[in-house]
């Protein structure tokens, strides 16, 4: 997988334990779905990495449901995390990691621009496994998405999984 590269000569600021809780408590109340994708997400498709500051060779990679939920038992001294979210490319037809590893790259602008390669990624892997990820009242459960999202969820879902299938063609 490719890793997407964010440029910015903003000043390059580690990510701590409180950056990461504003980001994730912005996403719960302005772009819920994201929000909602990505706590429900497995580990192997949105996970956190938190690193010593000492030594980051030391590292550790949870769920983003486990760093929220744990969120008092996280560690902040000494640590800096990262947030990977992988996406896919449906024009490329490739698989992408998205890093944010500085406090420039969490922007809730660039969470809301990625959504629709987040569900071609989740698409894609129910493709790989002979099913569709598309809503049904098992989804709608599984990741809590709120009723007035769910017809913008559908129309991406579609979208993408029409495009897949397409490619695959």
């Amino acid at each position: 997988m490719d890793s997407i590269q964010t440029n910015s000569r903003k000043q390059d600021n580690h990510i701590l334990k409180s950056n990461l809780w504003k980001f994730f408590k912005t996403l719960r109340a302005q772009a819920n779905p994201i929000y909602c994708l990505l706590v429900a997400s497995p580990i192997s498709y949105a996970r956190i990495t938190i690193f010593d500051k000492s030594d980051s060779a030391v590292q550790k990679r949870i769920s983003i449901a486990q760093f929220i939920n744990s969120l008092k038992k996280m560690p902040s001294t000494g640590k800096y995390y990262r947030l990977s979210l992988n996406t896919y490319n449906i024009e490329k037809g490739n698989k992408q990691i998205f890093e944010a590893s500085l406090l420039h790259e969490l922007s809730f602008d660039v969470a809301a621009q990625l959504l629709p390669a987040i569900i071609a990624y989740h698409c894609v892997e129910a493709q790989g496994r002979g099913e569709r990820f598309e809503m049904n009242d098992s989804i709608r459960k599984q990741y809590k998405f709120k009723e007035k999202y769910i017809y913008e969820l559908q129309l991406i879902m579609e979208q993408c999984n029409n495009a897949i299938d397409e490619k695959s063609e």
